[in-house]
């Protein structure tokens, strides 16, 4: 059994993602996202998906410790290659730490009588200090990315169309402000929800608005969907360089000018057309 810290829910199946699609047994999610949202990161096919909610629904779970544990000891019956278990800072606001400490060791002893791996994650920073030391000698803590590993994994499907593509041009910038990078190109081939999701992850961690890629998470037709995905990747690309070129020649233009053009930017606004603006603008000083 293992903790990862992260606060997150996205995170984990980011985290988790190599793990889950390489399993050779049923892996089991018990999430805090709603169905339709964690489909986004997991595969159905790759995973039986419960929602931890008071909601009722065909695969919500009470989220309180006993009842946890008594649905996973109940589906691992059969071979399962992994259970994953989020939001253990919430279980503990929920209920206390004395209880969910007995459930994950209820669970770690289930885990070992059956031969299956479980990751439990929850944010170190929402609980107490002492609680998390007692939780990490049980289940320690899962090796941590550095900011780098992270941003130069890219996305690999079933077969591993994407390995010739795990380069991402990484340059310098202050330790206070987003890290601006240029990611590979994603092809259309091998292009998922999953894959698109991921990408949406690392071009948040800059700062970008991605509100004009959210339509592509809601369409069916992966087609449509990557169009959607690369008229805002050539955005992307564009605004990039012309936030570097705002610090380049920083000299020649006036703070609101600065602040302007790199708003603009960073919310993919109308950004061809601000390119131009900000060419002309520099041409004429």
């Amino acid at each position: 059994m293992q903790t990862l810290d992260t606060s997150r829910s996205e995170e984990v199946y980011l985290r988790l993602d190599d793990i889950i699609e390489h399993a050779d047994q049923t892996v089991h999610c018990y999430s805090r996202l709603p169905m339709r949202q964690l489909l986004r990161y997991v595969p159905s096919n790759r995973a039986e998906m419960w929602w931890l909610s008071d909601h009722e629904t065909p695969r919500s779970i009470v989220p309180e410790p006993g009842v946890v544990l008594e649905h996973v000891s109940a589906n691992t019956q059969r071979s399962t290659s992994l259970v994953v278990l989020e939001g253990i800072d919430w279980l503990v606001g929920r209920s206390s730490e004395a209880s969910v400490l007995n459930m994950l060791q209820v669970l770690d002893s289930l885990a070992k009588e059956r031969s299956f791996d479980v990751v439990v994650a929850g944010d170190s920073l929402a609980l107490n200090p002492i609680f998390w030391a007692r939780m990490c000698s049980l289940a320690p803590r899962m090796p941590v990315l550095t900011n780098e590993d992270d941003r130069l994994r890219e996305p690999s499907d079933h077969d591993g169309e994407h390995d010739e593509h795990t380069e991402a041009l990484i340059e310098e910038t202050p330790k206070d402000e987003p890290l601006l990078i240029h990611l590979v190109n994603l092809p259309n081939v091998g292009f998922t929800q999953a894959v698109l999701a991921r990408r949406m992850l690392q071009w948040k961690r800059m700062g970008f608005d991605l509100a004009a890629l959210e339509p592509a998470l809601a369409v069916s037709d992966m087609e449509k969907s990557y169009s959607i995905y690369h008229a805002v990747e050539q955005d992307i690309t564009a605004a990039i360089d012309a936030i570097r070129l705002l610090d380049q020649r920083r000299d020649q233009l006036t703070v609101s000018e600065r602040e302007r053009f790199n708003y603009r930017f960073m919310a993919l606004t109308n950004v061809t057309e601000g390119v131009e603006e900000l060419m002309h603008l520099l041409s004429s000083r």
